[in-house]
């Protein structure tokens, strides 16, 4: 029974495979059929067909070329496909975590939060207030800690779009309580010519010389009160409609707070300069964040794949510079021993494929480079062609002086080739440990970010509870 029901799950798990592997199948057919019909013309086409060459003895790419930008549209597809169904997700759930009840009622917690909220009237459409709740009541001890620095950040509450108290142009923000704190201020002017008590100019008495205003507020938190005194000099500004109603919006806010300051609800106001009001929560959506997310995660898998084709390619170039030095070496030893210039090639290459066969060695591009000089020769190519051809494909100056001298040395005889062999293995020796050197360089500067950030976290580790018993 056992076997039977463990048969029927293999079978269930190979059906899944199979259609999954057949949808991916016509994906990568549609996409090479889409890639014929345009041409092929996409970004930086020619730098990845010449790294697909280098990459692989077969010289002819087309199918390989074809295959690459499958597979990489194929990443770009999944990646834009899961961002396009996270944002519409988060979207979706947006107006699902909303705190906003009975249509004016918001939760206290232990600290302050501010909330976006949709403010509509009869006669005006919606627009977005920012509502801050404000915790419960605190203790005489840290409400007397509180008002103390409320009270020296006093003027910067009050200045409002003013620079100074010296130079008052607009409305100053007498404020009714000091946000993200439950400390309420009742204010006192020593006259009423240039302000009233909301802190709103009365334009109609400023005078252009300026008027000189003693403000005093009492401070309340709890039981404990504190009082603050300044000195204004008000000149005549100039208000906007919308100005004058936000002033209203955030006068009826601080008043409501009055109301349901013992209250485990703020209550909103429903009315505001005699207009009913209703509020709505606006719902905070990272749909936008997560769609920007998306196309930019597009654009890394393309770009991403063409940079690390490139690298594969940078890494066969310092491969083969490494085995320069070995490739010359075993050149003069096997002509050293009697050897001619193409016997000592093909025991070289020969030698080769038995260790890759037998898995004693990975794939090396120098030598799969020589090979393809072996079969260029066995098919007619003449010699000194074939060593020309290998210095072209290997591209590198090293390689391009070794076919040289070999074409140079079979056309005018090979009289003095293991000498001059000789001086280039010191010179390749030469190379190879200035390309070590330049690899360190590189890896001790790639190693430099993460040393910066571990030092980062030594300073947090020491500053943060340095600062925390400061603040104690």
């Amino acid at each position: 029974m056992e076997k039977k029901t463990s048969g029927k799950y293999r079978d269930k798990d190979r059906e899944k495979k199979e259609k999954t592997e057949k949808t991916a199948g016509n994906l990568r057919r549609l996409i090479r059929w889409i890639f014929r019909k345009t041409g092929g013309k996409c970004p930086g086409r020619l730098e990845v067909e010449e790294n697909l060459r280098l990459l692989s003895t077969d010289r002819s790419v087309g199918d390989r070329l074809e295959s690459y930008y499958a597979e990489k549209t194929r990443l770009m597809i999944q990646v834009l496909i899961g961002g396009l169904a996270v944002s519409l997700l988060l979207f979706l759930t947006a107006g699902s975590q909303t705190l906003l009840t009975e249509g004016c009622l918001l939760p206290r917690e232990e600290r302050s939060y501010t909330r976006r909220l949709k403010l509509s009237t009869e006669d005006k459409a919606g627009e977005n207030v920012m509502v801050e709740v404000e915790p419960r009541e605190l203790t005489r001890e840290e409400s007397r800690e509180l008002l103390e620095k409320a009270a020296a950040n006093m003027e910067s509450y009050i200045l409002g779009t003013n620079t100074s108290l010296e130079e008052v142009r607009s409305d100053l923000n007498l404020v009714q309580k000091i946000e993200g704190t439950p400390i309420e201020v009742e204010w006192e002017l020593d006259h009423y010519e240039a302000l009233n008590l909301d802190g709103s100019l009365r334009l109609e008495k400023l005078k252009e010389e300026g008027s000189l205003t003693e403000l005093t507020a009492r401070l309340t938190c709890g039981e404990e009160e504190k009082i603050y005194r300044a000195a204004a000099r008000v000149y005549p500004p100039l208000l906007t409609e919308e100005e004058q109603w936000e002033q209203s919006v955030n006068e009826a806010i601080a008043a409501s707070q009055k109301e349901s300051s013992q209250q485990a609800m703020k209550r909103l106001p429903e009315e505001i300069d005699g207009r009913p009001v209703s509020w709505e929560e606006v719902p905070a959506s990272q749909a936008g964040a997560a769609l920007a997310l998306t196309l930019f995660a597009v654009a890394a898998v393309y770009l991403g794949k063409d940079r690390e084709l490139r690298k594969q390619a940078l890494d066969r170039d310092r491969q083969m510079q490494r085995d320069y030095a070995r490739i010359v070496s075993k050149l003069v030893l096997l002509m050293g021993a009697g050897a001619a210039i193409r016997n000592a090639w093909e025991m070289i290459v020969k030698d080769y494929q038995v260790k890759r066969d037998r898995g004693q060695i990975k794939l090396r591009y120098a030598y799969e480079e020589m090979a393809l000089a072996c079969y260029e020769m066995q098919s007619g190519v003449a010699e000194a062609k074939a060593y020309e051809n290998f210095g072209i494909r290997c591209r590198l100056p090293c390689y391009l002086k070794l076919s040289a001298l070999l074409e140079q040395n079979l056309r005018g005889g090979s009289k003095g080739l293991s000498q001059i062999l000789n001086a280039e293995i010191g010179e390749a020796f030469e190379q190879r440990k200035d390309c070590a050197l330049s690899q360190g360089e590189e890896t001790s500067t790639r190693l430099l970010f993460p040393m910066v950030m571990m030092l980062a976290v030594v300073m947090l580790l020491i500053l943060v509870p340095a600062v925390m018993s400061m603040q104690i």
